[in-house]
């Protein structure tokens, strides 16, 4: 499977962008250009970590990548990272205070690292959670190592990917792909879930007809069972339920 020559994940740093090591610099600048510009404006203040993998940068590249991070609406380089480094690693290495960790995030929105959320089945979840509180507009796109909730509508155009579950406070009408690391118990739930792609784990689905949506009634939520995805209708999220699926 072909690796993304770059990728954003949220972590307690603010954002780390992650650069494939193994394709021309050129070409890794190109790609990481182009996702900043289309994510132009949503991680406003965010300070950036980029992880380079093997590939040592010279100083004229670490000043192209600067310049290029730090023109991007309020984006600000921290610090470069070699090897085999994840984002947990990161986080364990330098923690930051409240006030810290607030200004790494986008704007509208917070991060919690304590479990608050809960999977499909019941079982307290470790997953970090990330809050937006704003509509998601076509083109914008959210990548994070665990959970995501949105106090808005995520509407035609924009991504959400995340680890662990999805929830939408509002109408989910974009792509959405919740366990995208193989977790095959997280789920997707809104008060009206309309997306134009839904994704658990691996398994994915395209969006119900215009009479399957019109017969919804109730927060709705989206999950696995036996390989397919299932979506349940009712006042009741199950996701939110603290009692064990039976």
């Amino acid at each position: 499977m072909a690796r993304e020559e770059a990728v954003f994940k949220g972590t307690r740093e603010g954002l780390l962008i992650i650069l494939d090591d193994r394709r021309e610099f050129r070409v890794v600048m190109d790609k990481l250009r182009a996702k900043l510009e289309a994510a132009r404006g949503f991680f406003q203040g965010a300070q950036v970590v980029v992880d380079t993998g093997s590939r040592k940068l010279s100083s004229r590249q670490k000043k192209s990548l600067e310049k290029l991070i730090n023109s991007q609406s309020g984006l600000k380089l921290k610090s470069f990272l070699r090897g085999d480094r994840t984002a947990d690693s990161v986080a364990q290495e330098e923690v930051p205070t409240p006030a810290e960790e607030a200004a790494c995030l986008p704007e509208g929105s917070s991060a919690s690292t304590e479990p608050a959320l809960l999977s499909a089945f019941g079982k307290v979840s470790v997953l970090p959670t990330l809050f937006m509180r704003r509509n998601l507009r076509c083109g914008q796109r959210i990548n994070f190592a665990g959970h995501v909730v949105v106090f808005g509508d995520a509407n035609p155009g924009s991504e959400i990917v995340a680890e662990g579950n999805v929830m939408v406070m509002g109408t989910l009408r974009g792509l959405v792909h919740a366990g995208a690391a193989g977790d095959q118990e997280a789920c997707v739930s809104a008060y009206r879930l309309e997306p134009s792609q839904l994704r658990i784990a691996g398994v994915y689905t395209r969006s119900p007809d215009d009479a399957a949506k019109a017969a919804g009634n109730g927060p709705e939520v989206a999950y696995l069972r036996e390989g397919q995805v299932i979506i349940e209708t009712g006042t009741t999220i199950p996701a939110l339920s603290l009692a064990h699926k039976s």
